[in-house]
């Protein structure tokens, strides 16, 4: 589900950005490029240099039957200013990206107090049909941003998004940093 996705990038975000004063944290070492690399039969994205691996897993999409995260990096760890990027994925058999997007949009409606939502047609950079969207939810203090793409590759609708505290993150660096993700239709006949 969406909340489950949510919930493990703001704890993550919460962990780095709320440290108590005079805390010290030990920065974990920046991702290496394997650690910042994530494929799978039909897609590959490569995280900016400098983010931290927070985790990643091989998911097979049969099993993904709600929003699954697969890979989370943070940026800027210990810092008021940390983010998030992530990839999450689910099975989705009702044969288009409209119907993807509006069952995701729908999903993070009902976990999200406010959440708004604005989209704009899109392509991955080999030219993968998507929608850029920015998503603002929350009020005051803990209001948060993201930027995705949202794309469908024939069995399954992914997110590959950035979040932060609003005001921490901006569309440019949102889009420089999730600029490397290609996508093509799933082959299913291999198993992930």
């Amino acid at each position: 589900m969406i909340f489950r996705r949510c919930f493990f990038a703001l704890v993550a975000l919460l962990v780095v950005a709320y440290a108590p004063a005079g805390a010290t944290l030990s920065s974990p070492p920046p991702a290496t490029l394997d650690q910042r690399t994530y494929n799978d039969p039909a897609m590959h994205y490569v995280a900016p240099v400098g983010v931290v691996l927070i985790g990643m897993r091989q998911v097979p999409y049969q099993l993904a039957k709600h929003m699954t995260p697969v890979a989370i990096w943070g940026i800027n760890p210990g810092k008021r200013n940390a983010q998030i990027i992530s990839i999450s994925f689910e099975r989705f058999s009702h044969g288009s990206l409209r119907g993807f997007y509006a069952t995701y949009i729908d999903e993070l409606r009902g976990n999200s107090n406010g959440a708004f939502v604005h989209r704009r047609h899109a392509v991955l950079v080999n030219g993968m049909p998507a929608y850029w969207i920015k998503v603002n939810t929350g009020e005051g203090l803990s209001q948060m941003r993201s930027y995705a793409y949202v794309w469908y590759d024939g069995v399954r609708g992914v997110v590959l998004s950035e979040e932060a505290r609003a005001g921490n993150l901006s569309e440019r660096q949102a889009k420089r940093d999730l600029a490397g993700a290609s996508a093509v239709a799933y082959p299913v006949n291999r198993p992930f």
